[in-house]
């Protein structure tokens, strides 16, 4: 099952560090665990991928949004936290980005458009992406209830998520104290490991 939360963070981050974008999503998309199979530049952002999952995991800022979750979703508490930080990232895009969130967003979906090279299913995914704007809907909790349903057909086991959507209601201004603690760290990890990347010491 691919993954197709916290794309938004994803996309962001790696446009502040000159990752390809496409390649950025790789990670959640296909098995890219033997690296040298890529290009150096899908490499540097396959890595740029991996170092903001594993600083995100460990965060006692993103480990308190978990707990927030109550059941019966607690089990997917790390997928809903990942969806419930992309809206968040909407909600305060303004400390984070001088420029407009719908114009990252087209500026990103124009850039993924003409993405080459991609092992499949990439291309048709990131399709869907661009053409549902997947990255606009993170803006609105209906646009977040959407995401829920799309990601519950993905389970082997069929489970409902959008009644999760009770949860980001009841404590979104928990979510966003969280968010808003986190993001700004993350954001100097990825831009000082971006610097020790492979990508870099190749060239």
């Amino acid at each position: 099952m691919y993954s197709i939360m916290n794309w938004l963070a994803h996309l962001h981050l790696a446009s502040m560090v000159q990752a390809d974008p496409a390649s950025s999503l790789l990670p959640d998309i296909i098995n890219t665990r033997h690296l040298h199979l890529f290009t150096p530049t899908q490499q540097y952002a396959i890595q740029v991928h991996q170092t903001i999952d594993r600083f995100t995991d460990q965060h006692p800022q993103v480990k308190q949004s978990k707990q927030r979750i109550t059941p019966p979703f607690q089990r997917f508490a790390g997928v809903l936290i990942d969806i419930f930080y992309d809206y968040c990232l909407c909600q305060s895009w303004e400390l984070y980005d001088t420029e407009r969130l719908s114009t990252f967003t087209n500026q990103t979906y124009a850039q993924l458009a003409h993405s080459n090279a991609l092992p499949p299913p990439a291309p048709a995914i990131i399709e869907l992406l661009i053409t549902q704007d997947w990255l606009g809907s993170y803006q609105t909790v209906e646009g977040i209830e959407l995401s829920l349903k799309r990601i519950s057909r993905r389970f082997k086991r069929p489970i409902d998520l959008a009644p999760a959507i009770n949860n980001l209601k009841l404590i979104e201004k928990e979510l966003m104290q969280d968010f808003n603690q986190f993001y700004p760290e993350l954001i100097t990890h990825v831009q000082l490991s971006a610097k020790d990347l492979s990508f870099h010491n190749l060239n």
